[in-house]
């Protein structure tokens, strides 16, 4: 709880102070580049798109909601509780070495007529150490992309067996909404 206290405060500070020290790389899921890992017979799917720099995007979809893990495949479905589709553009954070160490992905949530955006933060995982949700900013704040990439800066010190996703304050009703294993 005192990481995603921390990670809450010195998000804030990064978006005020103009960015975190990360560099943004970008990347484009495309449908047809993606392989079908499975399907289920309610019309969800698993799938495996390329990332940045040979990581993969998992994107699994059930329930007309869905997942995003980033590096590797993790066994919590993390998401909204609100229909929801993703955008296709991801933004990986990159440190000093360049290599990635969260990437941000924009939700686009609908449900009884509302609507809403929300950027959605994680760790990029790997085999050994699969990555997980680290923050959920509503894209409708200002200062919402400074905000994600703070947390995003971040996410290397973010545990996610232990740590809560952190929800930045002044979330819309269905941004607040996220169901993750630690929310």
């Amino acid at each position: 709880m005192r990481i995603a206290s921390a990670l809450l405060t010195l998000a804030a500070v990064a978006a005020l102070s103009g960015g975190a020290e990360a560099a943004s790389v970008y990347s484009k899921i495309v449908d047809a580049e993606c392989t079908v890992l499975k399907t289920y017979e309610d019309g969800g799917a698993d799938l495996r798109c390329p990332g940045h720099d040979g990581l993969d995007v998992f994107v699994s979809e059930g329930d007309a909601r869905l997942d995003v893990d980033f590096g590797a495949k993790n066994d919590s479905f993390e998401t909204f509780s609100a229909f929801n589709n993703i955008g296709d553009t991801v933004e990986w954070l990159t440190n000093a070495d360049g290599v990635a160490e969260a990437a941000i992905i924009r939700y686009l949530i609908s449900v009884d007529g509302r609507e809403a955006q929300a950027l959605v933060i994680s760790r990029v995982g790997s085999e050994s150490e699969p990555g997980c949700v680290v923050g959920v900013v509503d894209a409708a704040l200002d200062q919402a992309n400074g905000m994600a990439r703070g947390i995003g800066a971040m996410a290397p010190l973010f545990d996610c067996s232990a740590d809560r996703v952190v929800i930045a304050p002044g979330a819309g009703e269905l941004v607040a909404g996220f169901t993750g294993t630690n929310s």
